[in-house]
């Protein structure tokens, strides 16, 4: 039964029960989707050859949809609620679950992939708009941390457990169960969230443009976004796709040694994104952002992705575990941003970054492809160092770029902030 206003959740265990793990189930779905096709990359290449090209076109097809969906996602959580939306948008997902399933060439399968994208955009941000409605803002780095573990879960069941249940069924079978259980999920957003009427400033809202325009042109906006965007949607495009083929091509590793260190991976990466929120929710004390723990986190995200490009230690597993763990503190961005703005539009801040992140997930995975298919044309699996170098290498070098920006903006605003300071003291 749906809540009814006046019984509304009040301790935090009714909080958990009834918004936190409802949402946690999303996303969680979320990232299995999102993760699928490390493991499936060869049985889906195989079925239906498929090259590099091809196959990465399909796969970030759930990122294309997802990151244009992203700006409306925003508009519509802030006005019609975070349960009714996501609600609705599984039964998209579910939908192209069940339409993947009987794909059977290029243009069936990327438009079901894009589907499951557009239906599972609001997984996160849907969660973040209900944490921000129901939970103060200074614990929201904390509980996002938290959160963040159910999507490790998920990146971890699309590992192992994923080639385990290959031996039952295919990867047809596989995307059907999950379009059922999608299903089952809506429905239990929609029945078991409640629904809590927002606390409206008395300023008169600000129309839709000049709010977006507000948060677009923000300065901590421009500091924060480029930086977790480019970080978070290469991570993204990686570990979602391009992980299972380097570690076949350059590691030597055989399908079940590859979904073992997946599985591993992913394990460490669901610890890691707890940690990482405890950790920011301890640094808060002593005047630590979490913007500034994200810069820190990224900065260590370097140095595996650099030593994976290059090939520097084929058989060594854990320039993939730190890959992992750092991969998610791209997120903080969105409980650092959302301090700058007003709770009456937090999903459209977190959204902008959003935005950012999965447009540059789309363009990584494709475009990793593309690059891997430009240097050695014709291949369609045993790709060289080479061509991991030209794909992975490009978007390396754009993370520096913007991880130097992010730096150089940093330095500046932390100058602006202590000249009023000097100017007293004259």
């Amino acid at each position: 039964m749906k809540w009814i206003n006046k019984t509304l959740p009040e301790t935090n265990l009714q909080k958990f029960i009834f918004i936190f793990l409802p949402f946690a189930c999303g996303y969680f779905l979320s990232y299995l989707y999102r993760s699928t096709n490390a493991v499936l990359a060869p049985y889906l290449s195989n079925d239906l050859s498929l090259n590099a090209e091809q196959l990465g076109f399909i796969t970030s097809a759930y990122f294309l949809t997802f990151g244009l969906f992203q700006l409306p996602l925003g508009i519509l959580l802030d006005k019609y609620g975070a349960r009714i939306v996501q609600s609705f948008l599984f039964l998209i997902a579910a939908t192209g679950a069940i339409l993947f399933s009987f794909g059977d060439d290029v243009l069936s399968l990327t438009i079901a992939r894009g589907l499951i994208g557009l239906g599972v955009s609001g997984a996160l941000m849907a969660a973040f708009k209900a944490f921000a409605v129901w939970f103060p803002k200074e614990r929201l780095p904390l509980l996002i941390g938290l959160f963040m573990s159910a999507g490790g879960m998920g990146a971890i069941v699309a590992s192992r457990p994923l080639e385990m249940a290959l031996q039952i069924t295919d990867w047809r079978g596989v995307y059907l169960s999950l379009g059922i259980i999608t299903i089952f999920v809506g429905l239990l957003i929609f029945f078991i969230v409640p629904e809590k009427k927002e606390v409206i400033d008395q300023e008169k809202p600000l129309p839709i443009l000049k709010v977006l325009k507000h948060i677009y042109t923000s300065y901590a906006f421009w500091r924060i976004g480029p930086l977790s965007g480019i970080a978070g949607g290469t991570g993204l495009a990686i570990l979602g796709l391009w992980a299972g083929p380097w570690l076949s091509d350059i590691g030597k590793f055989d399908q079940k040694e590859i979904a073992n260190i997946l599985f591993f991976s992913t394990i460490m990466m669901t610890i890691g994104t707890t940690s990482l929120g405890i950790i920011t929710d301890y640094l808060r004390r002593f005047n630590i952002s979490p913007v500034g723990v994200m810069g820190g986190a990224l900065l260590l995200f370097i140095i595996p992705l650099t030593i994976i490009t290059f090939g520097l230690i084929p058989k060594a597993i854990w320039p993939w575990v730190v890959l992992s763990i750092t991969s998610l503190a791209a997120t903080l961005a969105y409980s650092g941003l959302s301090q700058h703005f007003p709770t009456s539009y937090a999903a459209r801040a977190s959204t902008a970054v959003n935005l950012i992140c999965f447009s540059m997930a789309f363009v990584a995975q494709y475009g990793i492809g593309l690059i891997m298919q430009i240097v050695e044309p014709g291949k369609q699996s045993g790709y060289s160092i080479k061509a991991y170098q030209a794909g992975f290498g490009f978007f390396l070098g754009l993370l520096i770029i913007s991880y130097l920006i992010f730096i150089i903006m940093s330095l500046l605003e932390i100058r602006k902030q202590k000249k009023p300071l000097k100017d007293n003291n004259v």
